[in-house]
């Protein structure tokens, strides 16, 4: 997908040497009417964080970007926003020039992957203000390479992937002003255009229905052995990652047959040989 020029320029993304938590500004600013396309960049954060509330790791280096969001859908079809949210960062990379397609990919349900390893994480948070919803996409992306002293976000998960940096991948990466304003621009015209057609659903279609092909062409481990593992590292399911669903449950295919999996009860891995 080409990224599209809209009717007026997005803002500026502001850029801080340090923040709590890049999520927890754009909230508050959302809350205060901000407009969408706002955006913050930190060159650290000191309470970072992930999926489920596990600690983000925010060293130097890192890229610690938060979007606000402000799609005309109602707040039931925000569950596609996730799977929008991640084409769109994928877009905004490749727009970057970081990484190429085929190096970059999203791992259900929410991290960036290169090479089998885990490259960021995305986290996505939705509210209503004034009966109008507006979201928050936080996206954490190891530039540097990783050092053994510093986590990557979701470090702390039981069976987290190695870490990987876009240093690794590409021997001189974007400078990060220039990557946010990419990434930036990335989600908010992935998110808009996702917009536009979840507005035209019929009320039993899901979601993420306008977007599942171009989502399954960019995912990994789909179609190869997977175990789901629950928050606390429990066997969930075994079987082959067969597809995600219009409403972004995780289709994983075993003996028993066909097992649903939502983002708040799994976590896939790739089965060891």
């Amino acid at each position: 997908m080409r990224l599209s020029q809209g009717p007026a320029p997005l803002p500026p993304v502001e850029v801080v040497d340090e923040a709590a938590s890049t999520n927890g500004v754009m909230r508050e600013r959302g809350l205060n009417g901000a407009r969408a396309g706002a955006a913050l960049l930190a060159r650290r954060q000191t309470r970072g964080r992930g999926r489920r509330g596990h600690r983000w790791a925010s060293g130097d280096g890192g890229l610690y970007l938060s979007v606000l969001l402000r799609p005309d859908v109602d707040f039931a079809r925000l569950s596609g926003l996730s799977a929008a949210c991640g084409l769109g960062v994928l877009e905004g990379l490749e727009e970057a020039g970081a990484g190429g397609r085929d190096e970059v990919l999203l791992k259900w349900p929410n991290d960036l992957v290169a090479r089998g390893r885990k490259l960021g994480g995305i986290l996505v948070e939705a509210w209503r203000a004034d009966g109008t919803p507006f979201a928050v996409c936080g996206v954490g992306v190891n530039v540097a390479a990783p050092s053994a002293a510093d986590l990557t976000p979701g470090a702390d998960e039981p069976h987290a992937l190695e870490p990987i940096g876009l240093a690794e991948i590409d021997s001189e990466p974007p400078a990060l002003e220039s990557l946010a304003k990419r990434v930036r621009d990335g989600i908010f015209w992935r998110v808009d255009a996702w917009a536009c057609a979840a507005r035209e659903l019929a009320p039993d279609e899901g979601p993420l229905a306008p977007l599942l092909d171009d989502y399954h062409a960019r995912l990994a481990l789909l179609g190869g052995p997977v175990v789901a593992l629950s928050p606390a590292g429990e066997l969930l399911a075994q079987g082959v990652f067969s597809h995600v669903d219009a409403w972004g449950c995780a289709v994983v295919a075993t003996p028993k047959g066909p097992r649903h999996l939502s983002a708040e009860e799994a976590s896939l891995r790739p089965l060891a040989p």
